[in-house]
């Protein structure tokens, strides 16, 4: 054989265990969501009627000061693209208080249901690896996302909303997804 054709078989394994490693991962994921739709309905409360998750790539912000309740200052950055109601990401984020510092990062997946944004932010934080299920709504306002942020259980490895407990909404202003000059 020569370089050409070992080239082509190559890059041809390649592309066949992305597609495989691709598929089994919606796989994964639609079996998450399906057992966690099961146990935490999505709250549908004061949705706009222009929902703000288009296809493409959108960023946001959130940013909490210390208070003497909440005595951690937290500030995160997510980056999403939506196709076709499919949304992946990116989020990362560091937390100050009293008794700890420490910086997280990682991947968001997941989808647009119902106009909301429905995700699985699978991170790492001091070493440690997760899964959390987090749900946004679009702000009537258009001017960011709400989390809407739930006590967590966890059911099958995954951390997800306890959606009979009280609800705490954190706002995610929408931000440029480049760096200005």
């Amino acid at each position: 054989m020569n370089k050409k054709t070992i080239t082509s078989i190559l890059i041809l394994l390649i592309v066949g265990a992305f597609v495989v490693y691709l598929y089994y991962s919606l796989s994964e994921m639609a079996e998450i969501d399906q057992q966690i739709e099961e146990n935490t309905p999505i709250e549908k409360t004061n949705l706009p009627e222009v929902a703000i998750f288009t296809d493409g790539e959108q960023c946001y912000n959130y940013n909490h000061e210390a208070t003497e309740t909440e005595p951690y200052k937290v500030i995160e950055t997510m980056k999403i693209n939506v196709r076709g109601g499919l949304v992946t990401g990116t989020k990362s984020g560091t937390q100050e208080g009293p008794d700890m510092t420490n910086g997280y990062n990682g991947t968001l997946a997941g989808t647009i249901r119902e106009g909301m944004l429905d995700v699985v932010f699978s991170y790492t934080i001091e070493g440690s690896t997760n899964k959390e299920k987090e749900i946004y709504r679009p702000r009537a306002d258009q001017t960011g996302i709400e989390k809407l942020r739930y006590p967590l259980v966890e059911e099958k490895g995954i951390l997800v909303p306890d959606t009979t407990k009280e609800m705490k909404v954190m706002f995610y202003s929408k931000v440029g997804c480049s760096a200005s000059n």
